[in-house]
């Protein structure tokens, strides 16, 4: 490409229009049409609204300059969007602390409310029953999401159900190739397009372990590969790279998950808080 050092993304694709293929200039169309909607799409659903294959938006990254559909993402989100909202979405740099807290904190709670009104009741229960059924729950997660999937490992040990966490991909893969039919893995994605992730779920799956995966985007690679695909609402997630409001979304189905399982295993997890509190009690003075 001629152009090729010019950062501008939407540049870029004006500059190479003439010499893509019709199916390519379908998908850059779209791009220049809808730049603001690209920065909240996942391929998947770049895909359908823009009526290419996947393979010609990966094809259209690469004569573009970019290693993939994500390079192209948040390059173009650098293009449209404002420095400042790369921190977080409607701050302005002029804001005082409490207009910051009341910023945030207004934002996190219509995540929260959204969350909850995507998610069906009748999912959560599948979840539920799946968790019941299984002999071992793995918690799987990579970057930021490690973070979430450790939380979930922390309140789940609790259950009695034994527990395996790991951010590692190639323990994660190891994870999945000894599951027993009807484990369950927890993958974490925000973007739900972890390769590396996505090649330990295909294992755990090929072996008999129901997935419940809890993303930003339902519509993902990972959804394709899942049980129970569960959403965690958060509007900054495809603008930033590392997402507050789904991380926060993400732990909060978590815990219903958690309430759900506790409240049919009672006594046991009863059982085991009182015998963790005994054991917490002698690290404090």
């Amino acid at each position: 490409m001629d152009n090729i050092e010019n950062n501008d993304c939407l540049m870029r694709i004006r500059d190479t229009y003439g010499s893509l293929k019709k199916a390519e200039k379908k998908a850059a169309q779209y791009i220049l049409e809808n730049p603001e909607s690209i920065i909240h799409l996942s391929i998947t659903e770049f895909a359908y609204e823009s009526k290419a294959s996947e393979t010609t938006i990966f094809r259209l990254c690469n004569k573009l300059g970019y290693k993939g559909y994500q390079d192209l993402k948040i390059n173009l989100a650098s293009t449209i969007v404002k420095p400042v909202e790369n921190i977080f979405e409607g701050i302005k740099t002029n804001d005082d602390m409490y207009i910051i807290m009341q910023k945030v904190m207004n934002s996190s709670t219509y995540s929260i409310k959204k969350t909850i009104s995507e998610n069906e009741s009748s999912e959560m229960e599948r979840a539920v029953d799946l968790i019941l059924n299984a002999k071992e729950l793995m918690f799987f997660g990579m970057g930021g999401s490690w973070s979430v999937a450790l939380d979930a490992y922390h309140e789940f040990i609790r259950t009695g159900i034994p527990c395996v966490c790991n951010c590692d991909s190639h323990w994660q893969i190891m994870h999945a190739s000894m599951v027993r039919n009807n484990d369950v893995i927890f993958a974490f994605s925000t973007s739900g397009s972890n390769k590396d992730l996505i090649d330990s779920i295909k294992m755990g799956r090929k072996n008999g372990a129901k997935i419940i995966s809890i993303t930003s985007n339902n519509k993902s690679p990972l959804q394709k590969i899942s049980d129970v695909i569960l959403t965690s609402y958060g509007k900054e997630s495809m603008i930033r790279s590392q997402a507050m409001e789904s991380r926060i979304t993400s732990l909060i189905l978590v815990d219903c998950l958690f309430v759900g399982v506790a409240l049919k295993r009672l006594d046991t997890t009863l059982e085991n808080i009182n015998k963790i509190r005994s054991a917490i009690a002698v690290k404090r003075y």
